[in-house]
């Protein structure tokens, strides 16, 4: 299923590389994360699905507001992968669960799914490298935000932050 999700997110963001690299960039990091910390496999699938569809709203914001941030992502994006997910799966515990997390993929504070903060740190991890802000703000996120051991590992062998 994860494969027909992601085929449809890059369908849904059309020519838009940057977005579709993005979200496979996140994808792949916070499935590195999830298996490294031995997730079940309904965690592993929740934690894919939610990477795959975290940004899936972007263009739809930019189209309808002129802006994405990310509390209009948080607000239009569950309605989209929601109508996505329906599509490959009936199971409304999950569709939910990744509705859920998408909710709230830019919210850093109250993190109690274990698939939600391997989603954040992936996301904080890759739009680092994509040059969203300095060094001195990632360091601070993994000191602050960083829970998973992987996601620590990560950071220090990727960027040397520790």
């Amino acid at each position: 299923m994860t494969s027909k999700i992601i085929y449809e997110m890059i369908r849904l963001n059309g020519s838009d590389t940057r977005r579709i690299n993005h979200a496979l960039k996140v994808h792949g990091l916070a499935v590195c994360i999830a298996g490294h910390e031995s997730f079940g496999e309904t965690d592993m699938l929740v934690t894919s699905l939610s990477a795959a569809l975290h940004d899936i709203a972007i263009r739809h914001c930019e189209a309808v507001y002129g802006c994405c941030g990310g509390k209009l992502q948080e607000k239009e994006g569950p309605a989209i992968a929601r109508a996505i997910l329906e599509k490959h799966t009936d199971d409304k515990a999950l569709i939910d669960r990744v509705c859920g997390i998408i909710a709230r993929h830019h919210t850093y504070k109250g993190i109690e799914d274990i698939c939600h903060q391997a989603l954040i740190e992936a996301d904080l991890l890759v739009n680092f490298d994509e040059g969203e802000f300095e060094k001195p703000a990632l360091t601070a996120a993994v000191r602050k935000l960083f829970k998973t051991t992987a996601g620590k590992k990560l950071a220090k062998t990727m960027f040397g932050i520790t």
